[in-house]
């Protein structure tokens, strides 16, 4: 069953809640970890599970120039939301000014949603005016109501503290594999296939071409072997995908380009949604289109031993 979303904390319902509060900008191993944790009390304790989180995120509201970009949009937020065990989402509609509501404001908005028996969150969690909304003053505030505050540490995976900006910078890198092994999920790209020049077909690589999202970190140019899921399917198909500006065509619009292994068919108009898994290569330029078309070949011979090992 999908979880109830709404935007106000009022628009809830009242029933006891076990809530848990954060962006969960790619509800990667961190925010999991959190969520079960919420899912196990919950059951025990006869409660829903309650994500709060916030759209757009702090950092696009208070550091639009600096923000490198989501790791997920809303809709794979709430996807995964759901599939860690969320019963429902409160999307807060985040600005300059709820920033500067109190703690005790926001907690009072919280009682109003029925027994709160347990909140989760990070243990470096804060929110308000001034922050002053720690796990600490959390507890003041709900001490009368009978809540129990925790506050958990971050957990490291591969030698890496597990966090969203830790992630989006290996995404700016290209590191794929690295970002998806902290995500507990492959990073993916999801748009609209557009019709392209034609040129990957002509070649014998025929390829489906999808615009960057805007709001997405942008992974680094070149090639990497990953998968696609066309609309309407659950089947994740190899493919071998190309971010660039093209210089060996010279349009210089930068594109995502997707060449499905083994398939044949016409994707316009549909949504692919690519995830990958490692990066093989920089973008490079090519002197003729026989070099371009002798290196995709050897792109691909890579592509299909990498995919070969995949689990």
């Amino acid at each position: 069953m999908s979880p109830v979303v709404v935007e106000r904390l009022a628009d809830l319902g009242p029933a006891p809640s076990v809530v848990t509060i954060g962006a969960f900008d790619g509800v990667h191993r961190g925010h999991q970890h959190l969520l079960q944790l919420a899912r196990k009390s919950a059951d025990r304790l006869g409660a829903r599970v309650v994500a709060i989180t916030f759209e757009p995120l702090p950092g696009q509201v208070f550091s639009p120039d600096k923000f490198v970009g989501r790791i997920t949009t809303n809709a794979r937020r709430r996807e995964l939301l759901a599939q860690y065990g969320t019963d429902a989402i409160v999307e807060l509609q985040f600005s300059r000014a709820m920033a500067q509501e109190t703690a005790g404001e926001f907690v009072d908005e919280l009682k109003s949603t029925g027994p709160i028996r347990e909140i989760w969150v990070g243990n470096d969690f804060a929110l308000g005016h001034n922050r002053e909304g720690t796990p600490a003053r959390l507890q003041e505030l709900l001490a009368d109501h009978g809540t129990v505050v925790h506050a958990i540490e971050r957990i490291r995976w591969d030698q890496h503290e597990v966090s969203s900006s830790v992630i989006r910078e290996f995404v700016r890198l290209g590191a794929a594999r690295e970002a998806s092994n902290l995500l507990g999920h492959r990073f993916e790209v999801a748009g609209v296939v557009v019709e392209g020049g034609k040129v990957g077909r002509q070649i014998g690589f025929p390829t489906a071409n999808v615009a960057p999202p805007a709001e997405i970190v942008p992974l680094r140019d070149g090639i990497y072997a990953t998968y696609a899921r066309i609309e309407g399917e659950t089947l994740d198909r190899p493919a071998m995908t190309y971010i660039g500006t093209r210089p060996a065509v010279n349009t210089g619009e930068r594109m995502i380009e997707t060449h499905l292994l083994d398939f044949d068919g016409d994707l316009y108009g549909k949504v692919l949604t690519t995830s990958f898994v490692t990066h093989l290569r920089p973008d490079s330029d090519f002197p003729s289109l026989d070099q371009l078309i002798e290196q995709l070949k050897h792109d691909e011979a890579a592509t299909r031993q990498v995919l070969a090992s995949v689990d």
